[in-house]
């Protein structure tokens, strides 16, 4: 790994336990063993390095669905594979999602990371969509009006009872869960 690639894997590191405003050139140089101009040299601003923390994190979901549909039985499964990979990074790593991450330091972001982190929003209401969609079609969940505003109460529910659940164990993330399956599954 190169050392541009270094830097981006290891500040995702530091985003998916701090936040985006949690870490700076000097922890990142500190931990790598290099110069802070050396970190400059290859994101000469931080909000270069926060674009190509978007880029990562959209790989990072890219890889994660691309996963839970080749493998997911069926779109609730798919959903489970989802929760399970969340709770894992979560809760056993200690880690939150990148794309929530940024979220927590929403004021302070530039115009162009928010755009990118608009997009990174919608990919993955897009790929919860489309898993509701399918679930919908075959027979599996409740015909819904707007499976979009569904995907939004499953992502919400399952960062909110993730966030809540660090504090509170995962009792309180598995009762969230199961109340929102009651909702859509027949």
């Amino acid at each position: 790994m190169n050392t541009k690639q270094q830097i981006v894997e290891f500040s995702a590191d530091l985003l998916r336990s701090g936040g985006y405003n949690g870490f700076s050139y000097l922890d990142i140089s500190r931990e790598l063993g290099i110069s802070k101009a050396s970190v400059h040299h290859h994101f000469p601003k931080k909000q270069d390095l926060g674009l190509a923390l978007c880029q990562w994190s959209e790989d990072w979901l890219v890889q994660g669905f691309t996963h839970f549909d080749n493998h997911g039985a069926n779109a609730w499964d798919k959903l489970q594979r989802y929760l399970r990979a969340a709770t894992k990074h979560c809760l056993s790593e200690n880690k939150i999602c990148p794309v929530a991450a940024f979220h927590s330091d929403l004021t302070s972001l530039s115009p162009q990371i928010l755009q990118e982190l608009t997009r990174l929003d919608n990919l993955e209401l897009d790929w919860v969509s489309k898993v509701i969609s399918q679930g919908m079609k075959s027979g599996e969940f409740i015909r819904q009006d707007d499976p979009r505003a569904l995907a939004s109460l499953f992502i919400f529910s399952c960062k909110g009872a993730l966030y809540y659940a660090r504090l509170h164990g995962e009792e309180l993330l598995s009762q969230t869960m199961s109340q929102f399956e009651s909702l859509i599954k027949k």
